[in-house]
């Protein structure tokens, strides 16, 4: 029994660090504007408040002060089938909002200054409380919020160097059945903590027309704390599993590399990102620790690979009012190893399709975007309340991405 209810809780409050940690949720949608080129470009071709966020630097380009909110929706959904019999189905469906907030202060001609609040990670799965996979996993969220001042600096007409320092709050939340063989019931975990970061920019720009960017953004670790409460109905340590107990993880985000250029001919901006994200120095192992005498503490393994993303995008500049954009881009997964796979994570490598457009009207300014992402099939081993590793797939994943967002300069 002890074996059992230790398997539950090593494999399903992994969702802590491994929700952080899967390419799929390392999250970029803090800019509507950049959105409509898939985000190509980041931080440096200059059409908004967002660079603070991508590439410090890049805050240099804004020629007036302003601020600027929106709101991206992301639904996410995919079909799992269970691999061995009596091989079930059940669906994966749920709505996310990721808004965002960016201001800017040009100080002079050289110096900008700049505040922002947007989220750079996020999950939240949902499966039905009655599925096949509710004893692994029923409902998973990851709230994570950047707080970020940043400053940047022009050198002179070709070069501008940025920083921004960030202070980082996060919030898990996991929740799964425990099953009926081993006396039912479920169990729910929260938590939350915070911790400091931040990332340097800079921005090479040889003609008025062409620019390019380089940006890194530190590692970061959380040291989170909050409530682990376990509900067992006939379980023989039900009177252990009834309660709630403190619970503390440290989960690890890793440091990334982004190199991005721009180039505008007539009417076209063409924009291009390459992004390289070191997952391998971030999430060897992770340590979730519990005071329940039951759980104690349980250390899972994972063996991440650095992953690589590419994008690029089209701007048509159609008049001073309007803006057309297009992009599409390829996301490898740090995990293409399906015992590294968990239920919780539908996560694969996935390609990016955008659209998206710009009304600029005296000094407002609309913008509009729209993303599809197509996600291979995934396979998932992961063991159950009995212990018993269960195999299964994910197919059809799929994610769909709405945005609206309102610039304002002064």
């Amino acid at each position: 029994m002890k074996k059992c209810i230790n398997k539950l809780f090593a494999t399903g409050l992994v969702f802590v660090c491994s929700a952080v940690h899967a390419g799929g949720y390392q999250l970029q949608e803090y800019s509507v504007t950049g959105l409509g080129r898939a985000f190509a470009g980041q931080g440096i071709v200059g059409d908004d408040y967002s660079a603070l966020a991508f590439n410090p630097a890049g805050m240099s380009l804004m020629k007036k002060s302003g601020f600027q909110t929106g709101v991206t929706l992301v639904n996410l959904k995919t079909n799992v089938k269970e691999l061995t019999p009596p091989r079930r189905h059940t669906q994966m469906k749920v709505y996310a909002p990721v808004p965002h907030i960016f201001a800017q202060y040009k100080i002079n001609d050289r110096v900008d200054v700049g505040f922002g609040i947007y989220a750079p990670y996020g999950l939240a799965t949902r499966y039905k409380h009655d599925s096949f996979v509710s004893d692994m996993a029923r409902f998973s969220e990851l709230e994570m919020i950047d707080f970020s001042p940043a400053i940047s600096y022009k050198l002179n007409s070709q070069w501008s160097i940025g920083a921004a320092a960030i202070f980082r709050y996060i919030r898990g939340h996991m929740t799964s059945n425990i099953n009926p063989a081993v006396g039912g019931g479920y169990t729910d975990y929260d938590l939350d903590g915070w911790a400091v970061t931040g990332s340097l920019g800079v921005l090479y720009q040889p003609t008025e027309n062409t620019r390019f960017g380089l940006a890194y953004h530190a590692r970061s670790t959380q040291q989170a704390k909050g409530d682990h409460k376990t509900r067992g109905n006939q379980s023989p340590y039900a009177s252990l599993m009834n309660g709630t107990y403190i619970g503390r993880a440290s989960p690890d985000l890793p440091q990334f590399i982004t190199f991005s250029g721009y180039h505008r001919i007539n009417k076209f901006g063409l924009s291009a990102t390459a992004k390289w994200t070191d997952w391998t120095r971030s999430f060897k192992r992770f340590t979730l620790e519990s005071e329940n005498p039951v759980i104690g503490n349980r250390t899972s393994y994972y063996k991440w690979k650095s992953s690589w993303t590419f994008l690029g995008g089209v701007d048509y500049y159609y008049n001073p009012n309007w803006t057309f954009r297009i992009g599409g881009g390829w996301d490898e997964s740090p995990s293409h190893n399906a015992n590294r796979r968990t239920i919780r994570i539908p996560d694969n490598d996935r390609f990016w399709a955008a659209c998206g457009l710009s009304y600029i009207m005296d000094t407002w300014q609309i913008d509009m975007g729209y993303a599809h992402m197509f996600g291979r099939t995934a396979t998932a081993y992961e063991p159950d309340t009995l212990g018993q590793t269960r195999a299964v797939k994910f197919k059809k994943l799929r994610a769909n991405i709405y945005a609206l967002q309102f610039q304002y300069k002064f």
